[in-house]
């Protein structure tokens, strides 16, 4: 029985000792690297929560950036209307004219022309 007992005690000793082994052979990453990559981690995905694609609407020979169109369209609106906020905005697009048609705050309406 003593020749058992030393050998589960060489047996405990050793992998006690050895450190053990990550799979892909990637070191440990340190408190600082692990702080670091969360934070990259949550920028990332604030981006993505927050992204806002450029869309375009292409028709024929014309393209247009539904951005611009925004942007125009508050412009337009701003030379009537300068102090009035804008809580909604809906914009029709007719490619086949070059215009586009904006309501907002369900009240105003005009259009542009791109």
């Amino acid at each position: 029985m003593d020749i058992l007992e030393t050998m589960a005690a060489e047996i405990t000793e050793q992998t006690e000792e050895a450190p053990k082994k990550r799979r892909g052979g990637r070191k440990p990453m340190t408190e600082e690297q692990k702080a670091a990559a969360a934070k990259i981690r949550a920028e990332q995905k604030a981006a993505a929560a927050n992204l806002k694609p450029d869309v375009y609407v292409q028709f024929q020979e014309t393209e247009a950036n539904i951005n611009d169109l925004v942007e125009a369209a508050r412009e337009e609106f701003r030379k009537e209307k300068k102090r009035t906020r804008i809580l909604s905005m809906k914009l029709y697009v007719k490619p086949e004219e070059r215009t586009a048609y904006y309501v907002i705050n369900e009240k105003s309406e005009g259009k542009i022309e791109f």
